[in-house]
């Protein structure tokens, strides 16, 4: 509602301008105020009407256009008549209307009033959201330091003798006692105590290019591309992969490596180019 005007001072307003019959623009002729502000105060329409500051005027020269005392009707509703007297902003248009006028200092003013309350919920939102940053990120640092605990306490109760000698079978395989069958391309190697660990098999290119497959013991393939001169290419072999078998489009463009160990094929018939190589894990 329009600071000051209430329903029953709106109604009176109406009532005495139907009682003379005034359209409004008529009463714009009398008024010399424009006729949507007119109809704007008896309706409250606030986004037609100026600033209550300049409302209030108009509002009084409707009251006495149509009859009625100003001084009595806006008495109820405490009406300034200093304020609704100060029309220093308003001014006459060349069509002989009078239109509001606005101070540039009093509307900034009120923007910036308006402005105050966002302006307080930002901040406080900024700081709801750096307490909440605050409270995660010290709950983090609380389970890391407890995790990063757990963990020193449980490696130390691990005897040292039996964590260096894991760390070394880890690492370290005996490719011992290949056998080679020169009627199906292959050499066959059996590795014990293997079986549960994880291994990486490494293929290095030289002397040329070589295509290369790699398959476990159920079929599944693991690497299938062709290996270039100088390139480096590596296959991870994940625990309790039974076996293995490796087949080289051309054995001597390769040199394999497993767990840093060499993977020696020896007794190749000359000429040979396609060869197998199988290595087979057990406990």
């Amino acid at each position: 509602m329009v600071e000051n005007l209430t329903s029953e001072v709106r109604q009176e307003l109406k009532e005495a301008r139907e009682a003379k019959g005034y359209s409004f623009e008529q009463l714009a002729e009398i008024t010399k105020i424009q006729p949507k502000f007119l109809k704007a105060i008896e309706e409250d329409d606030t986004d037609v009407l100026p600033s209550p500051f300049y409302t209030r005027a108009f509002a009084k020269k409707f009251a006495k256009a149509v009859g009625l005392n100003p001084d009595d009707l806006f008495e109820e509703v405490e009406f300034d008549p200093y304020v609704s007297s100060d029309l220093s902003y308003a001014h006459r248009d060349d069509d002989g209307v009078v239109r509001a006028g606005t101070s540039s200092s009093e509307s900034m003013k009120s923007r910036f009033r308006g402005w105050i309350p966002k302006i307080w919920l930002l901040i406080i939102l900024i700081a709801i959201l750096g307490v909440v940053w605050f409270v995660i990120t010290r709950m983090s640092g609380g389970n890391g330091s407890s995790s990063n605990d757990t963990v020193q306490v449980a490696s130390s109760s691990v005897p040292q003798s039996s964590s260096v000698v894991s760390s070394s079978s880890a690492n370290t395989l005996k490719l011992e006692n290949p056998q080679t069958d020169t009627t199906n391309k292959k050499t066959t190697y059996n590795v014990s105590n293997a079986l549960t660990q994880s291994h990486k098999l490494v293929a290095k290119g030289q002397n040329g290019d070589t295509t290369l497959k790699v398959t476990d013991g159920t079929g599944k393939v693991l690497f299938n591309k062709t290996v270039t001169k100088d390139a480096e290419e590596s296959v991870d072999l994940s625990a309790n992969t039974a076996s293995i078998t490796i087949t080289a489009g051309q054995i001597s463009h390769v040199a394999l490596t497993l767990n840093n160990t060499h993977v020696d094929v020896p007794n190749l018939p000359t000429g040979a180019t396609v060869w197998n190589v199988l290595v087979n894990f057990s406990k």
